[in-house]
């Protein structure tokens, strides 16, 4: 799921996971920031879309039968919306 990440939006750990203030690595369990919420939202999003429209059974993040994937809007870049003027 790593790479989908890093690929279809152009963003590391750090976008999503707080960082340890002890060992000043992502801390993949806080709910600090709020980008993390809003990525299992947009997850939660593109699995509705593939099985709905694409009537895929199980779908997951990062399968390769996914019709609808992160980069379908992101293109790259952590705000779809800059997409459009790039």
């Amino acid at each position: 799921m790593v790479d989908e990440f890093q690929d279809d939006l152009g963003v590391s750990c750090n976008f999503c996971h707080a960082e340890n203030k002890n060992t000043h690595r992502p801390d993949y369990a806080s709910d600090e920031k709020p980008e993390k919420e809003i990525a299992r939202a947009m997850m939660r999003m593109t699995i509705g879309i593939n099985k709905k429209y694409f009537k895929l059974r199980h779908p997951m993040i990062g399968d390769s039968t996914l019709a609808i994937t992160c980069a379908t809007c992101h293109h790259g870049v952590p705000h779809p919306d800059n997409s459009i003027t790039q």
